[in-house]
This record gives C-alpha cells, structure tokens and sequence, in this order.
C-alpha cells in the first residue's frame, strides 16, 4: 500500500459497533485484507449479565438480553414458536408470508431482503481473514463470532465434560440439534 493517503473514492467512514466513534477505512481494510484491533481496546468494558454473566459489547445489548430472564414471551400466531423481543417475531413472521428475496446468482431465497444482502457479499469475494489464525469469512459478523472463540471464553454443558466457545453452540448441543455424536444425551 503506498504511503499517499488515500483518495475520498477509496475510503468508506463507519461506526464502530463497540464504542460507535468514526471509523475511517481505506479500500483494502473494507474488503478485510487487515482487521482493526480498535475493539480489542474495548475487551475489558464489557457488561456483564448477573442471571447468567453472559458478556455483552455494551449496555442496550445486556438489556435486550435481560428480556429472556424476565420470561416474557412473544408468540407467533401460525406456528409454535415464540420469542423474547418483539422485533425477533416480526422478523419470523416475514418467513410466514411467502415473500421470497431470490439471489440472482444461486438458487438460494431469503424471506428478508437484509438476509439476501448479506448473502450476496459471500458471491462477491470479499473476505475478512482472522488474525489470529488462518481462517477467512464473507462476512464481517461471522469474523467476530469466530474471535470470540480465540479469547478463551467457555460455556460449559453442565450434563458432560463439553464446552463451547459461543452460548448458541452450547443451546444447540443441549437441545440435540446438531450433528450425530455431538449433542448431549445426559
């Protein structure tokens, strides 16, 4: 990369997701050639849940999570499901409705436009590498849920000896929704 600095053209301003400050990347950090370590400064500030010390990146995102252990229950009215926020059923209902987004470039559909978006970016080549190891991911928010597992953060299955780096792993294995030998039968 030359030292000139670059053109409006090539850089794209974000907000970062953690402290919300202004980011300003140049072209070969939004297609993830390099990983900012400015969240990494952030490690520390995390809000913790005292039912569960789930770890969250700030406050509003503990909040949201607090509605699950106030055991407040949104039902879908066309299938047994049910959510703790009411933005999660409005987003399941979507699916209920037929309305298909297809990708022009496979033969996947979506039922929210955003969901097709994103999927989209996977078509295009973009890639963001792990910095800590050799692995590469299409999408950004998939990057981050693959460092969490590098800083060591477990969630043990309190019926065996398994743990798991991310709590929907674990909810997985205890509800036995994932591949043969792997989910837990007490």
């Amino acid at each position: 990369m030359s030292d000139q600095a670059p053109t409006m053209s090539r850089v794209k301003t974000e907000i970062e997701p953690v402290c919300q400050s202004s980011i300003t990347k140049s072209t070969s950090e939004i297609r993830g050639e390099t990983v900012s370590n400015h969240s990494e400064s952030y490690k520390d500030n995390r809000y913790t849940c005292n039912e569960c010390n789930n770890a969250f990146l700030n406050k509003q995102n503990l909040k949201r999570h607090l509605l699950i252990h106030e055991g407040i229950q949104y039902p879908c009215s066309q299938c047994n499901k049910s959510f703790s926020q009411k933005g999660h059923l409005k987003l399941h209902l979507l699916r209920h409705e037929g309305i298909k987004y297809p990708c022009n470039k496979c033969t996947k559909s979506f039922s929210i436009k955003s969901s097709l978006k994103r999927h989209l970016l996977g078509h295009e080549g973009i890639k963001y590498p792990c910095n800590k190891c050799t692995k590469s991911f299409s999408q950004k928010s998939s990057l981050k849920t693959h460092l969490l597992g590098h800083e060591g953060i477990k969630y043990p299955c309190n019926k065996c000896e398994k743990s798991f780096s991310q709590k929907t792993a674990l909810k997985r294995h205890l509800l036995g929704q994932v591949r043969e030998g792997t989910a837990c039968f007490f």
